[in-house]
């Protein structure tokens, strides 16, 4: 029988979320950018800390971990100072949850997604709310091919990003797109969120699959819009992708 557990997202930094799950005794922390956010919510509700996941190795993601593992000692896993398998599974025995490993290059070599009892992707800065992460590796055909692995995943599938970046995110994708009645539902409902919990996440596959550009760059509609804003000929998706990546990151 599965326990039941709960995720939580706690705020670090300027726009830094850390996820939280638990049962009500043991925590998993996906990425602590803080020690000390994460050290505040374990005091307040008892809980002890197994595991650290972390998705990639910049700073951000990891300046937590020294402090908490000195303090908690948790098993820490990641794919820079370990070998992951795309696919393994790990069993993280104290809250009996099946965490899957996606191996998803681009943003960094090494970084890496975590799907959660198969329908809660951590995916840290490789897919974000309407958006998707910077491609510091310069190798945007592993950058691709990793989002069409996420794309690949259940529409339920629940994505929560290691940022708060949707708002920005939907207004570059309405920057391109001058039909904006096509995004008129979700940015109600993004406002909606985002006034009442200050959250906009996690984010429904469902949605990004209909709505963030970088999962659309095999549709010619996005073609014709990244062509046209970019000045450049868009005749793959792979084109598609590096210009809208480009466009994005002089948003």
């Amino acid at each position: 029988k599965k326990l039941n557990y709960t995720i939580i997202a706690l705020r670090a930094l300027k726009d830094n979320y850390i996820w939280l799950i638990h049962d009500g005794q043991d925590a998993i922390v996906v990425d602590p950018t803080e020690a000390r956010v994460v050290e505040q919510y374990l005091q307040q509700h008892n809980l002890s800390l197994k595991v650290i996941l972390l998705t990639h190795n910049h700073p951000d993601h990891t300046g937590g971990v020294k402090a908490l593992c000195e303090r908690y000692t948790p098993e820490c896993i990641d794919n820079f100072s370990q070998q992951l398998a795309d696919g393994q599974i790990l069993n993280l025995a104290d809250l009996d949850l099946s965490v899957k490993v996606v191996l998803t290059p681009g943003h960094t070599l090494e970084h890496v997604c975590y799907l959660v009892d198969d329908k809660h992707l951590f995916c840290g800065d490789t897919l974000f709310g309407m958006g998707c992460g910077r491609v510091f590796t310069n190798d945007f055909v592993a950058m691709y091919s990793s989002l069409n692995k996420i794309k690949a995943l259940p529409e339920s599938t629940l994505c929560y990003p290691a940022h708060e970046y949707t708002a920005n995110n939907l207004r570059f994708i309405t920057s391109l797109d001058s039909n904006h009645a096509y995004y008129q539902d979700y940015a109600k409902y993004l406002l909606m969120k985002l006034s009442s919990t200050q959250n906009s996440l996690p984010t429904v596959l469902a949605d990004e699959l209909r709505y963030n550009l970088f999962l659309r760059c095999d549709d010619h509609h996005v073609w014709a819009m990244v062509g046209a804003k970019s000045g450049e000929l868009i005749n793959d998706e792979e084109n598609c992708f590096v210009a809208l990546r480009q466009l994005r990151n002089n948003f």
